[in-house]
């Protein structure tokens, strides 16, 4: 009995092993591209809140959303907040020289390609729309819920500024 015992605790020990390395390899570190072909890894951004807005170039509102994240840029400059656009068109769809500037000037904002969709996938949720909005916190876990839509006559800035804030430990 006391063998049985023994075995069975190692039978669940090796199940919940095994179910932490899958967790961990899930977890693996996503990679973007800037249009310019260097690799973007988000382990490198650990230690900074990042703010994440998937999109693609033919979104009608791809104006606006660059000037919401202009203004979130310009307001955390020089802190530990980084600010990207992620398209998620395929090299096919959007060339890169196109990424240059997707909707217009980028301006201080970093425009990234998502292009396998990894990061759309692991973080748009159960309903993937674009845009999605999502917010990680300096070690690289979802903050919330990722938002989904955009709509330019909220108060999208100042909403995302309180969550940015709040990891930030400011008032």
């Amino acid at each position: 009995m006391l063998s049985k015992l023994k075995d069975m605790k190692t039978v669940i020990s090796m199940v919940v092993l095994t179910a932490c390395l899958s967790l961990t390899a899930g977890a693996q570190d996503l990679t973007f591209v800037t249009p310019g072909g260097q690799t973007k890894a988000l382990s490198g951004e650990r230690g900074k809140v990042v703010v994440l807005l998937f999109g693609g170039v033919q979104d009608p509102q791809c104006r606006d959303e660059f000037k919401a994240l202009q203004s979130l840029s310009e307001r955390y400059r020089g802190k530990d907040v980084s600010i990207y656009w992620v398209s998620v068109d395929s090299p096919a769809e959007v060339p890169d020289s196109r990424l240059t500037n997707p909707c217009g000037a980028a301006g201080s904002v970093v425009v990234l390609r998502d292009q396998n969709r990894g990061g759309f996938k692991r973080y748009s949720g159960r309903v993937a729309q674009l845009p999605t909005i999502v917010v990680l916190n300096q070690q690289g876990e979802l903050q919330g819920q990722p938002r989904g839509g955009f709509n330019p006559n909220s108060d999208f800035v100042n909403d995302l500024a309180n969550v940015i804030d709040g990891l930030l430990g400011q008032k």
